[in-house]
């Protein structure tokens, strides 16, 4: 959504290379954990090389699966699983009856001149909002929230499906259930941080646009 210049990356080409590492990172543990207590007649040696090489082979295809994982899913249902809610899951949702009030940058009453009566319906404000945050995409400080918004959105979208992804495999393969509740158990944890992170930063990128729209520097309405 951001302003971009002819020929430079969007938002998302930009926050590729990190959410590749993520999930080359999440299948070589996932692989090491499975493949380690798989093998468990093995040598020590033996499954260490074993364990290490179909780390790296699954690995090297990271890139690929985050590629085709991340456009699985949509921008709607993407913010449902981060926001946990089924209907008007983004923050803009909110801006004015809710994030507006919790910012003490925001001017509400500067704010009011600038866009007449605050909209009541979800829809409306989100509406609303979206067209204060295409008159400031351009600055740093909202670019940069709404870089570190999708790429928190888009890991913990692609951390739950992993997760699913890998408890239905190891479930298949006949992995034990206690394996199971530590990788499980460890992508939750991975997911419940990096979607607490998105909706922080999807917030704080609503409460920017609305700050620097009622700052003197917002530009008036005309």
């Amino acid at each position: 959504m951001a302003k971009k210049t002819a020929g430079s990356p969007s938002l998302k080409s930009e926050n590729g290379k990190a959410i590749w590492l993520l999930v080359s990172a999440d299948i070589v543990v996932i692989v090491l954990v499975l493949t380690g207590f798989a093998f468990t007649q093995a040598s020590l040696s033996e499954l260490a090389q074993s364990a290490f090489v179909r780390g790296l082979v699954f690995a090297a295809a990271g890139p690929l699966v985050a590629v085709f994982l991340n456009d699985l899913l949509p921008s709607n249902a993407k913010a449902s699983i981060v926001f946990w809610r089924i209907k008007d899951a983004l923050p803009g949702h909110r801006a004015f009856s809710e994030h507006a009030e919790a910012d003490s940058r925001i001017d509400i009453a500067s704010l009011k001149k600038r866009v007449d009566e605050f909209p009541q319906n979800p829809r409306d404000q989100n509406s609303c909002w979206y067209k204060l945050f295409q008159k400031h995409q351009s600055n740093v400080i909202v670019s940069d929230s709404h870089k570190r918004f999708l790429l928190f959105r888009d890991s913990s979208s692609l951390t739950l499906l992993i997760l699913v992804i890998a408890w239905i495999a190891s479930a298949l393969s006949g992995v034990p259930a206690g394996l199971q509740a530590v990788v499980v158990g460890g992508l939750v944890v991975q997911f419940l941080w990096l979607a607490i992170s998105a909706r922080n930063t999807g917030i704080r990128l609503v409460q920017n646009v609305l700050a620097l729209e009622s700052s003197d520097d917002g530009g008036k309405k005309k």
